[in-house]
């Protein structure tokens, strides 16, 4: 009866045997399988954020089921396949474990400026704070950085931020180097243009001057020339650019004018006009012409601002001027004609006087008399005797005539 049994028995044990070869042929190939599925999610998810659904499942089911299987069929039935499947199976859930924490790294750029907090390690899924500590960085008088934004695992232009901790991740502050530009006129009495400040590497500041020209009241005025980078010589123009690669000192340049004022009540002036401070100026002015006969308008010399005698002259500039030509008249040559015509006159009138002065002496000059013929006396003495009684005798005898003459008269008007 036993031997009868004996084939069956040994058939069923050899299928029973080939059944186990197969299966733990096949439980070795669907141990294998999860491995490289749960790697693709575990990579996926962890790099990218997602949520721990798929590796969580494989850490926690697959593991709970290997540790189950593994000691359950070490001790009872299946031993070579506790041993020779589940072994395998096991081996790739120990190899893709999750990690128990990750780095966050908080950096800034330039990397040497050290004001950022929150890096350090962190549980996945967890959520970590940083900030930057310094929102501006001086590192010279007229040079800077400023924080601009959050590059890397974050993005954002606040001071802090909030990420969950999926990975390893590195977050960079951002910080923009800034220059510093200065703006200021010369003389320190001119108004500066506008522009002083911060600017970002690279940008182009943009400058104007406050006018041509500045004042004219009272004689002073400002004349804008051109500017002056860094003391590096004069640029015209009334307006400037300049890319602003490092820190620039402007200066805004303006020359200091004064007004001469030159005036006179004859003749022509010329020299008015704006001066350069400290320049000298020359005025000068004409004669003019007199109307009056033998009457001359003569320069008298300058007043004012100037002292001076001189017609043509110079004057130094240092300040606003106001020069007076003043003049004189002078009669020298009228009273010169005037004292002629009356010497003049005097010896016309002196001519008149002596011309009938002498023809009223001869008016009254007696006609010569007859001479009486006498006998002629041999003595010279008789002669001169006689002549002398006759000569005496005449004068005599024309005054009784007179006499004569003037009793008649005398008679005939009292008749």
């Amino acid at each position: 009866m036993a031997r009868e049994y004996l084939p069956k028995l040994t058939i069923a044990i050899l299928a029973l045997s080939i059944a186990l070869v197969i299966l733990s042929a096949q439980s070795s190939t669907v141990a294998a399988a999860p491995t490289p599925y749960a790697h693709h999610y575990h990579h996926y998810y962890n790099n990218y954020g997602g949520y721990y659904y798929y590796p969580y499942y494989y850490y926690s089911y697959y593991g709970n089921y290997c540790n189950y299987y593994s000691s359950y069929y070490s001790s009872y039935y299946y031993p070579y396949y506790s041993y020779s499947g589940y072994p395998y199976y096991c081996s790739g859930y120990n190899y893709y474990s999750a990690p128990s924490s990750y780095t966050l790294t908080v950096a800034t750029d330039p990397s040497n400026l050290g004001t950022v907090t929150g890096g350090g390690t962190y549980t996945p899924g967890s959520s970590a704070s940083f900030s930057v500590t310094q929102n501006t960085v001086q590192v010279s008088p007229n040079t800077r950085y400023v924080f601009s934004h959050w590059s890397g695992g974050y993005s954002g232009v606040g001071s802090s931020g909030t990420v969950t901790v999926n990975g390893a991740t590195a977050i960079t502050a951002v910080y923009q180097v800034q220059y510093y530009l200065s703006v200021q006129s010369q003389p320190q009495s001119a108004p500066a243009p506008q522009g002083q400040g911060w600017y970002n590497s690279g940008d182009t500041a943009s400058l104007q001057n406050s006018g041509q020209t500045i004042g004219g009241d009272g004689g002073s005025r400002l004349v804008f020339q051109g500017w002056s980078v860094d003391g590096q010589g004069t640029q015209s123009g009334p307006s400037l650019n300049l890319v602003m690669n490092s820190s620039h000192n402007v200066t805004a340049v303006y020359g200091q004018q004064y007004y001469l004022n030159v005036q006179t009540d004859q003749g022509v002036a010329s020299g008015s006009g704006w001066y350069d401070s400290g320049s000298t100026a020359q005025i000068y002015v004409s004669t003019p012409v007199s109307t009056s006969y033998g009457v001359s308008i003569v320069f008298n010399g300058w007043q004012g601002d100037l002292q001076s005698s001189s017609q043509s002259t110079n004057v130094v500039m240092d300040g606003p001027k106001n020069v007076v030509a003043t003049w004189r008249a002078d009669s020298t040559v009228l009273y010169l004609t005037i004292a002629a015509v009356i010497v003049a006159a005097l010896l016309i009138v002196g001519g008149l006087i002596a011309f009938l002065a002498g023809g009223r002496s001869r008016t009254q000059t007696p006609p010569p008399q007859p001479t009486t013929h006498t006998t002629a006396h041999k003595n010279t003495s008789n002669t001169s005797t006689h002549d002398e009684s006759s000569t005496t005798h005449r004068p005599e005898h024309h005054h009784k005539k007179t006499e004569n003459t003037q009793e008649s008269t005398e008679r005939a008007s009292t008749s």
